[in-house]
């Protein structure tokens, strides 16, 4: 696909897909090793997001991401347009790198 710095539109599609995932993993499950994963891959994510636009909005991001929300229906406020679509670039960026999906 695309080429972004590495960052390829195929890589972009498993980012959205895990950020639309990411309330199902905050789910509790009886399997322990699953609920581990599940764990890991949220705290990473949040971890990523927050890095870029704070605690407060890391997980707001991370929903917009997966149901791709854009700047108009943004629940983060005291924004520019250019800044929100740059700042979920970074994101987008931040989970891949966080979850050793690009180096």
């Amino acid at each position: 696909g695309r080429n972004i710095n590495g960052y390829t539109d195929t890589l972009d599609g498993v980012v959205v897909a895990l950020c639309r995932d990411y309330m199902r993993r905050e789910r509790r499950t009886d399997n322990r090793r699953v609920m581990m994963e599940h764990k890991y891959i949220n705290t990473k994510m949040r971890e990523a997001s927050g890095e870029i636009v704070g605690d407060r909005y890391a997980e707001v991001m991370i929903f917009e991401i997966g149901e791709r929300i854009g700047y108009a229906a943004s629940a983060i406020e005291d924004i520019s347009e250019s800044t929100y679509k740059r700042r979920k670039a970074e994101v987008k960026l931040a989970i891949a790198r966080k979850l050793y999906l690009l180096d």
